[in-house]
């Protein structure tokens, strides 16, 4: 079905950018590792037509402003880097009957002649070649409607592209004011609203989003929660869901980059776990992963496959960090894992099989914990380490609901003493079932 088949909201912090950042670039490679990869899985959707939401463009009190082309171009000359530039060709005729359409649908939209392109279109496209290379544009500006009208634009949106599939990005950051050093200076409010919109994001629970206060979001200092509403408005109505693949604010800014797509291959994980066991039982064999792998499960991570049978745990096993080339195959791997080699369980028998119920989280990167106050057991696992014991955690685990808890419960598991000097990790996860 044509309409919006992807999307992502996308940091466009220009420091990312090694011609602007130099060496401070180093310090948001996480961003960018993010958004190699979101373009790896954007480049590969079937589709186009680019649309671009900024909210750093020409703007409007009632009207959303729309880019009339027929060609756009920017370059990053305010940030001392004038050579790097990017160029696109707009959808003229797709942007005409955008226009018509919507005001017939009581959106107002205006053209703006303005065709010289802000940072926030140019950081995107220039950090996604593969995914913009070839596809036509249309270019959206931000105006003052209430994040409602945003999330009911978006929606109408995927139904008036009706004859094409489009990418849809929106370009944003989230509080500038996380650090003393910040931008707008320091505000308590900037980790408060950052952490409620990526767990939102992490947990597709998007309508805490559209609850946000709009004092909350004055005193972060954001500019991409107009964008966002857009495109979830867009994406429910497309059924995509939300991956983030990385967060961070080292400049004292928040800087998320997160991906929208369908399901894909994560609605077979269950018949994908069941097969990969049935086939080891009954051939002693590992499975590849299936052809087309979901772009969600394409790229290495760390995972934990957790069977259960008639609601009872029947194994549980995974990995700290990842050891196959792809988070199918690590699915595979402890798939098989779980259901022969868990010390606490006899061996799966194939008449099980069809009885068990597959569950997997995906482990984001584990992160330093400088104090205990950095740790939630409804939110983050924990890995605790003294010399070469080492135990983990998973998150939400039931009857443990403090982190004192969560830490008695991980250095039991790892057999050493909470109260001795530990190195301690944590980490979120996005659970598949």
């Amino acid at each position: 079905m044509p309409g919006i088949v992807a999307g992502a909201l996308i940091a466009h912090p220009p420091v990312l950018v090694p011609e602007v950042g130099g060496l401070s670039a180093e310090r948001v490679g996480r961003t960018a590792a993010a958004m190699r990869r979101l373009d790896d899985m954007l480049s590969g959707t079937d589709g186009d037509l680019l649309i671009v939401v900024s909210p750093h463009g020409p703007g409007g009190m009632f009207e959303l402003p729309v880019r009339r082309g027929p060609e756009v171009s920017g370059d990053l000359g305010r940030f001392r880097a004038p050579h790097v530039k990017v160029a696109a060709s707009v959808d003229v005729d797709g942007s005409a009957r955008l226009v018509t359409a919507a005001g017939q649908a009581g959106f107002r939209l205006r053209w703006s002649g303005d065709n010289n392109l802000d940072h926030g279109v140019v950081v995107p496209l220039h950090v996604l070649p593969r995914t913009s290379a070839g596809r036509l544009v249309i270019v959206l500006g931000i105006s003052g409607w209430p994040l409602e009208q945003f999330h009911r634009f978006g929606a109408w949106l995927h139904g008036q592209i009706l004859d094409r599939n489009a990418i849809l990005l929106a370009s944003g950051d989230l509080s500038h004011r996380l650090t003393r050093d910040a931008p707008y200076g320091f505000q308590k409010e900037g980790a408060v609203f950052d952490n409620l919109v990526i767990e939102a994001l992490h947990t597709q629970d998007w309508e805490s989003i559209g609850r946000v206060a709009p004092a909350l979001a004055e005193e972060a200092g954001e500019c991409g929660l107009r964008p966002l509403a857009l495109l979830l408005g867009a994406a429910r109505a497309a059924g995509l869901r939300s991956e983030v693949l990385s967060y961070e604010g080292p400049f004292g800014v928040g800087y998320p980059v997160v991906h929208f797509g369908k399901n894909g291959g994560v609605s077979d994980i269950q018949a994908l776990g069941r097969r990969a066991i049935e086939t080891y039982l009954s051939e002693g064999r590992v499975i590849d992963p299936p052809e087309p792998v979901a772009p969600e499960l394409q790229q290495p991570s760390a995972a934990f496959v957790t069977l259960r049978k008639a609601g009872e745990l029947r194994g549980c096993m995974g990995s700290i960090v990842p050891t196959r080339p792809s988070a199918a195959a690590e699915i595979i791997r402890y798939a098989i894992a779980s259901a022969v080699r868990d010390p606490r369980f006899d061996p799966v028998t194939l008449s099980e099989v069809d009885h068990l119920t597959v569950s997997v989280q995906l482990l984001d990167p584990p992160e330093p914990v400088a104090s205990l106050a950095d740790l939630d057991p409804t939110v983050y696992g924990l890995i605790a380490r003294r010399g070469d014991r080492q135990a983990l955690l998973l998150p939400g685990i039931d009857g443990i609901g403090s982190v004192v808890e969560q830490l008695a419960a991980v250095c039991q598991k790892a057999g050493i003493d909470p109260g001795g000097p530990l190195t301690l990790e944590r980490f979120r996860t996005r659970t598949i079932s």
